[in-house]
């Protein structure tokens, strides 16, 4: 049996809180330092500048910056915050405007590459003023739909039946069961009841 302490431990490890800052532009003198220092606040796990991204025209993140890079820091917090208050905290810090920075946990991170990834596909009017699209469906609901679904149900059935197949022992072996017997298994057997036959009086 764990004692209190290992499962104290345990459960300790468990709870980090992880985060993506992100920085565009060029970073201030000594910012690192001063943002590691700042995150003390939030007992800082893990601190480490992951990457550098080349100057880049346009930024997904940073849309209406151009020719810039990014410093992305990953970072483990052991004390939960959110990813607001960590973009006000920093720029509050390190001196640098909140548009710059970008702050994101890793679910906010898939769920921001995946609006990304479907960005494309999105008509460029808003949905909202649209009308909807003039369809009655009756091919689904409608007699046609119930007459579809029938002549579905009727090709399944056909296709699930067992098919008969012809072997070297079909001639031995009985096509219907024989009549007498059949008659004979239908009889209920005359015999005592295992609980008792005698009638109360």
């Amino acid at each position: 049996m764990k004692s209190f302490i290992e499962y104290l431990t345990e459960s300790k490890e468990e709870k980090k809180y992880s985060f993506k800052i992100k920085i565009a532009g060029d970073l201030p003198e000594n910012c690192e330092d001063v943002m590691e220092t700042a995150l003390q606040k939030y007992q800082v796990a893990k601190f480490a500048k992951s990457k550098t991204t080349p100057i880049q025209a346009k930024l997904r993140d940073f849309p209406a910056m151009e020719n810039v890079s990014v410093t992305i820091f990953d970072v483990d917090l052991e004390y939960p915050t959110t990813s607001q208050v960590l973009v006000n905290y920093m720029a509050e810090q390190t001196g640098l405007t909140a548009d710059r920075i970008r702050v994101r946990s890793p679910l906010e991170e898939a769920e921001s590459e995946l609006n990304l990834e479907h960005a494309d596909e999105k008509d460029s009017k808003a949905m909202l003023t649209q009308d909807y699209a003039k369809e009655n469906n009756q091919g689904i609901v409608g007699d046609k739909g119930v007459s579809n679904f029938l002549k579905e149900l009727a090709k399944a059935r056909k296709d699930t039946e067992p098919t008969q197949y012809k072997g070297v022992n079909d001639a031995i072996l009985a096509k219907k069961v024989p009549k007498e017997k059949s008659q004979e298994q239908a009889k209920p057997v005359a015999g005592k009841s295992p609980i008792g036959s005698a009638k109360g009086k």
